[in-house]
């Protein structure tokens, strides 16, 4: 399954949440599966965006394999906050509004704070413009993912 498809499935099972126990269950075991495996693409590219020696790899992949179990995390967080949109689109207050922004605006500032944290621990063992190549992969993948649920997650109706 390529990345694209991947972050596409994942936001369009985040973007429609729902109350009752089974079917909410199952939507959360489908973002768990598509969580690991879109990891699992996004560490295949950006190794390979990275180019690294040999050498590197090995210091790289121990604190990159940390910050994407820290990450899943904040992907998990972020698809509970499409389940809530979801579960509130067309019959949205202004109350539930505030919560899913206050959550949508969290899951951002978290994100940005992994990933100035893990800059912080690949710079102790890599050099600075490794270091930047990696923050600038996360972002054009970040960037990818936003742009998917963008394009798949309806404004909202009043």
């Amino acid at each position: 399954m390529t990345m694209k498809k991947i972050l596409i499935a994942c936001a369009a099972l985040a973007a429609f949440g729902t109350a009752e126990a089974t079917l909410a269950q199952s939507l959360k075991d489908d973002t768990e599966v598509l969580i690991s495996q879109l990891q699992a693409d996004k560490r295949a590219v950006v190794l390979s965006a990275m180019n690294l020696s040999d050498a590197k790899v090995a210091k790289f992949t121990p604190i990159y394999d940390e910050y994407q179990r820290e990450m899943k995390g904040v992907y998990t967080r972020g698809a509970d906050v499409l389940n809530k949109f979801g579960a509130n689109y067309g019959t949205m207050t202004d109350a539930a509004a505030k919560d899913i922004m206050s959550d949508f605006f969290k899951v951002r500032d978290d994100r940005n704070a992994l990933v100035k944290k893990y800059a912080k621990k690949f710079g102790k063992v890599l050099p600075a413009t490794d270091v930047l190549t990696w923050v600038q992969v996360e972002n054009k993948l970040n960037a990818l993912l936003d742009f998917e649920a963008a394009s798949v997650v309806p404004l909202n109706r009043k």
